[in-house]
């Protein structure tokens, strides 16, 4: 039966499970057919001729009307599965799910369309089957074909449609009938730059009218920005539901591991690694009014301990922002200067590049630099050394709110600049601060670059 659905929740679903039946041979699909039940007649135990395929297991959760929530996972954990299945357009195996409110969906690239017909006669389809009348769609359809902007190719069969032409069309027909709950797959991502803007405003345009959008998104600062929850999905199991940034810190920093293990493994297979010095379980104690004391050093340890992540060979002790006079930062005045201080010892010899990020609430980067950026070597380090790293921002002119510092070590793998690097070591949140508010005219965007300003007259 299922628990009743309450009035304030979009999508609820219970317990979904998916399985497929997977054949090593097209005959074997044939012997699974017909075997088992002779079998069954000659009171034989019946085979099975298909090895058993559980895209989704078990998947439970409630989106309430309003909410934007992103699902993030690796291909192939069943994050499209899901969206299917909410759309009605897959058969659960096992579970159910109930929808309340208009549903529109932009699954993957292909469906929805008959490419036989054209991009007016595919509008109007799609309205038909969404349940809306001819009267209905005349009203969107000059705003459909305008957001679409694809030109007199509406009028052309959709079998001759780029990839992005589709796209396009099949987004704008979603968007723009005002459905209450918008679902939409990874199909955006081959889009150009300015439609995927022109799709984020969309979004959030829909978002301020009280809709619910549920999307598949491999773009972290999509999920951080744009979602209130997000779901982690890892082979058909749903890893972790909760708070998009916390999600999204969870997937990233999964798959930043998995990425670093690859680069180490590739670089071992090129070069032999000297054998590297295991840190010291003690911290060291600078004895200097400078230095942070040994019990900041401490508590800074523990602090980021769940956030860190990283292949090891050196390691971050410590780090903070200063004023311009070495003292704490906590609160930051608006447009103020200060150092981000940085503390960190080796264990093997490496090339590093020491980088820091600002971020805003949403975890998306605001500012930082790297020592490259900032116009100096890497450092070649030895196991053993200790360094002090300090960065000088003459200014911060963000908006008030919550930020926070981002700090990490990397290692590259070759000597182009687009090549990839190592973590060695990466810290989250390894310092949170907040903006004081500006005392003159409120600022609405992040950062406020103090622009000059030209008026002339015309005649």
């Amino acid at each position: 039966m299922g628990l009743p659905m309450s009035s304030n929740i979009a999508i609820q679903a219970e317990n979904i499970s998916k399985l497929y039946q997977l054949y090593a041979r097209p005959q074997d699909r044939l012997k699974q057919s017909i075997l088992p039940k002779l079998q069954l007649l000659f009171r034989r135990p019946p085979g099975q001729y298909y090895r058993e395929f559980w895209a989704l297991r078990d998947i439970s959760f409630e989106i309430e009307k309003g909410e934007t929530v992103g699902i993030v996972g690796r291909n192939g954990s069943g994050k499209s599965t899901l969206l299917q299945i909410i759309a009605g357009t897959l058969t659960p195996t096992l579970g159910s799910v109930k929808v309340n409110g208009r549903l529109t969906a932009l699954l993957e690239l292909g469906s929805g369309f008959n490419p036989e017909f054209t991009g007016r006669e595919n509008v109007y389809l799609a309205g038909s089957i969404m349940g809306f009348s001819r009267q209905e769609m005349d009203n969107w359809f000059d705003d459909i074909a305008a957001f679409a902007d694809i030109g007199s190719f509406i009028d052309q069969q959709v079998k001759f449609y780029s990839s992005g032409m589709y796209v396009r069309l099949a987004f704008a027909t979603n968007i723009m009938v005002q459905p209450d709950i918008m679902i939409v797959d990874e199909a955006l991502a081959v889009g150009d730059m300015k439609f995927q803007v022109k799709c984020m405003s969309a979004l959030r345009r829909r978002q301020d009218a009280g809709a619910t959008i549920l999307f598949v998104s491999h773009d972290i600062n999509a999920i951080r920005s744009l979602c209130t929850r997000a779901i982690y999905l890892d082979s058909g199991q749903m890893l972790q539901f909760g708070p998009a940034v916390e999600v999204a810190n969870a997937y990233f920093k999964a798959m930043r591991e998995e990425i670093d293990a690859e680069l180490v493994q590739s670089q071992r297979g090129l070069s032999a690694r000297a054998k590297p010095v295991e840190p010291t379980s003690e911290l060291p104690d600078f004895k200097d009014a400078q230095f942070p004391s040994l019990e900041q050093m401490r508590q800074f340890q523990h602090s980021v301990s769940m956030f860190r992540i990283g292949t090891g060979g050196a390691r971050i002790l410590y780090a903070d922002l200063l004023d311009d006079q070495g003292h704490l930062l906590e609160m930051v005045e608006f447009n103020q200067p200060v150092w981000v201080r940085i503390i960190f010892e080796t264990y093997e010899e490496k090339e590093l590049t020491v980088n820091f990020y600002i971020k805003d609430d949403k975890n998306i980067p605001i500012t930082g630099s790297n020592l490259v950026l900032s116009n100096h070597p890497l450092l070649q380090v030895k196991p053993g050394e200790r360094f002090l790293v300090k960065y000088h921002l003459a200014a911060l002119p963000l908006q008030h709110g919550v930020y926070s510092l981002n700090v990490s070590l990397m290692e590259p793998t070759a000597s182009s600049i687009n090549a990839p690097v190592v973590f060695v070591d990466y810290i989250e949140n390894a310092v949170v601060f907040n903006v004081a508010p500006r005392n003159v005219d409120k600022i609405w965007a992040k950062v406020f670059l103090f622009p000059s300003v030209e008026i002339s007259r015309l005649d």
